[in-house]
């Protein structure tokens, strides 16, 4: 697949069962259908958030094609101050985050009732985009 946003090829990783595609070039993150329910209950929080169309798209956005279908995205804006516009696909494949947008996504959703404290999304992320430790270090 590639980058809805630069065009290049997106690279699949996985952490805690979760599978998202990554881009190396723009920093940008997709995730299919689902998965970012997924990723709510990992971090200890609701799916559930309001979006909006928002009132004007730049350019570049609106050009913007799904990886999996490639029919042009819906941006929508996430109903918090300032808000975050998100790309989705017109036909449900799933979500698109440019670099940033996901851990403000993330915080803007509601903790889960009884649970501990809520998991920083870059901390249940990190492992996977952090560089491998060297070998000397390790010991």
């Amino acid at each position: 697949m590639k980058c809805p946003a630069c065009r290049e090829p997106l690279v699949v990783v996985e952490r805690e069962g979760i599978e998202v595609d990554w881009c190396a070039g723009c920093g940008g993150l997709w995730f299919d259908a689902g998965e970012i329910e997924l990723l709510a209950v990992a971090t200890g929080r609701e799916a559930g958030l309001a979006f909006s169309p928002p009132a004007g798209s730049a350019p570049e956005a609106a050009q913007r094609r799904c990886p999996r279908c490639a029919r042009r995205m819906e941006e929508r804006a996430l109903a918090q101050e300032p808000p975050v516009l998100l790309d989705f696909c017109a036909s449900g494949h799933g979500i698109w985050f440019d670099r940033g947008e996901l851990g403000a996504f993330v915080q803007a959703l509601p903790r889960l009732p009884g649970e501990g404290p809520a998991r920083d999304v870059a901390g249940f992320l990190g492992e996977v985009f952090r560089a491998p430790t060297p070998p000397a270090e390790r010991a």
